[in-house]
This record gives C-alpha cells, sequence and structure tokens, in this order.
C-alpha cells in the first residue's frame, strides 16, 4: 500500500484525472450526449466526464498499489504524451472553430436587400410559401449560423459555419441585429415587436433550409434547435388582420364550402380566428376591431399565399 503513496504514484493519479477527463468529454461529445440541450448540454458533458475521471481513479489507485514503481513511471510517461496530444488536438479544434466564426461588427446595420456579394448557394426564385417560418430565440444564442445547403454533413449538423447574424440587446433592452451579411432579406424583420421571421422551405432533423433573400430566393441551412419553427396555421392566427386580394377575388362565405352562402355584412377588417385546411375562419369587424360578425374565406390555393396579411393593427 505504501508504493500507492509515493510521489510517482500522485503524478499518477494527476495524469489520470486530466486524460480521463479530457477522453469522457471527447466520447461523450461523440456519443451525442447533451445535444440539442441548450445550455444544459455542457452541464450534462461535463457530468459525464466526472464519472469516468472517477472510474479510472479507482482503478488508478488499485493498479498503483500492485504495480511496480518502474512500470508506473513508464504509465506517467505515457500518460503525459497522450495528454500532450490531446491538448495539441483541442487546440486545433479551438482554432479551427475560431477561424469559422464570423466576427460581430461594431456597428449596428439594418438588413436590406443586396446584391449577393458571396455565391448564391441554392437559388430558387419561386420558393412557394414554404413550410412557415422560424423565429430566432435571440434570449438563449446571440449568433445564428448559416450553412451550406450543398454540404451532405450540414444536414446532420456538422457542416462549416459560412456566415452568421449576430444579435444584441439595445439601450432600450430590445434585441437588435449587430451583424448580418449584406445578402440578408428575410420574408419579415420588425425586431422593434421581437419579429424576425425567416420563411422554412424544408425541415430537416436536425436542421432547416431557410429563404435568407427573399429577392434572390437564396437559402442555408440553420440549427433547427436555435430558434422556433412556427407552421403556416400557427403564424396566421397570430397576425392582426388579413385582406382579400384584387388578383383572387372571392367573399366572404357562411361555411367552409365552395357552394355555401356568401356572408353580405358589411365589414372593415377581417381578423382570423381558426384555420382548417385552406380555409380561415375570419372575425368581421368594424374600424375600432368590434366585432360584427363571422365568416370563411380561402387564405391558400395550389400551395399559394391567396391573401395579404397586416401583423399589426
Amino acid at each position: 500500500m505504501n508504493k500507492a503513496l509515493k510521489g510517482s504514484s500522485f503524478l499518477f493519479y494527476f495524469l489520470t484525472i486530466i486524460v480521463f477527463f479530457i477522453l469522457g468529454g471527447m466520447f461523450s461529445g461523440y456519443m451525442g450526449v447533451g445535444k440539442n440541450q441548450g445550455l444544459a448540454g455542457a452541464t450534462i458533458v461535463f457530468g459525464y466526464a466526472l464519472m469516468y475521471v472517477f472510474g479510472a481513479l479507482i482503478l488508478a489507485i488499485i493498479l498503483a498499489g500492485r504495480l511496480k514503481t518502474k512500470v508506473i513511471v513508464y504509465t506517467n510517461f505515457i500518460l503525459f504524451v497522450v495528454m500532450c496530444i490531446l491538448l495539441f488536438l483541442g487546440y486545433m479544434r479551438h482554432l479551427e472553430l475560431e477561424k469559422s466564426k464570423v466576427p460581430a461588427q461594431q456597428k449596428q446595420i439594418t438588413p436590406k436587400p443586396t446584391v449577393p456579394v458571396q455565391p448564391v448557394l441554392n437559388i430558387q426564385f419561386d420558393n412557394g410559401m414554404g413550410q412557415g417560418f422560424f423565429s430566432p430565440n435571440f434570449s438563449e444564442n446571440d449568433k445564428l449560423y448559416f450553412y451550406s445547403p450543398s454540404n451532405p454533413n450540414a444536414w446532420n449538423g456538422l457542416g462549416k459555419v459560412i456566415d452568421s447574424l449576430v444579435f444584441f440587446k439595445n439601450q432600450n433592452g430590445q434585441y437588435d441585429i449587430q451583424y448580418a451579411p449584406p445578402y440578408f432579406f428575410p420574408e419579415i424583420v420588425k425586431l422593434d415587436y421581437d419579429w424576425l421571421m425567416i420563411k422554412v422551405l424544408t425541415s430537416g432533423k436536425f436542421m432547416l433550409e431557410v429563404e435568407i433573400n427573399k429577392e434572390t430566393g437564396q437559402s442555408v441551412l440553420i440549427d433547427k434547435f436555435s430558434g422556433k419553427l412556427i407552421y403556416w396555421p400557427e403564424f396566421i392566427l397570430n397576425i392582426n388582420s388579413v385582406e382579400i386580394l384584387d388578383e383572387f377575388p372571392q367573399k366572404v362565405l357562411i361555411k367552409p364550402l365552395e357552394n355555401a352562402s356568401i356572408n353580405t355584412r358589411p365589414y372593415d377588417f377581417l381578423q382570423p380566428i381558426a384555420v382548417r385546411g385552406d380555409w380561415l375562419k375570419v372575425n368581421l369587424t368594424d374600424k375600432d376591431f368590434s366585432s360584427l360578425d363571422q365568416g370563411w374565406i380561402k387564405w391558400r390555393s395550389d400551395g399559394k399565399l391567396i391573401i395579404r396579411y397586416s401583423l399589426f393593427s
């Protein structure tokens, strides 16, 4: 037992703790422990790494009492080399991640339509309605990273960052955009009301393909769990009012049927209250938004939006 209390043994314990803590963290990360758990993910990985350390330390104490001092010295040398290699690999990984990040610009810019200064990654000039909208979680993530849709690994969350959005809290306590690429021109930007809606084209297991420029159809991939995916029915029910378009004329009906009777009640505004397939139940209101009656209109047809919506009164 005296061998377990020698200086070489204590060095053996120390190196064991360091090496197996790093290995435990790396293995836990590789196995996906804590993935998509937000801030709790790091704590979960840390806990698993400590479990590896505890098991390895118990084994090291047992071995130190049984192995010859010469063997322990050789083992310390091997552990030291392994530790140096792991630290070097960790440092190189850190440099790679830092290089891939887009530095936040110091001055605030307002997103506006511009000609893309980077190669357009995926242009579709008629993306249609898409599946809905993505709203970033400003309070938990101050950056929204962009990935290339043409990179197969990106769909599994392993792609290389090609650009980003950077958010900050202004002096009024509201979230705003500190940095955005010049080609960033999303569907809806109204950050004084915490509205930033990016059209979702494709939904994957880990990633979303979103339309990052509504004029060119340019798209990128983003982390599905860095915000909220809002499908069209939910979105349309949370806007202030809708309007029938001249190019898609229709009447307010008393039922969601093509041959239903027309609701002839005069109104000023139509406010969404329910969705059934392509049909939208609306409140007919006056100028003060007092309810007068209810009816049904079509909000989409053949996968196209056929009404105009107003976010606010």
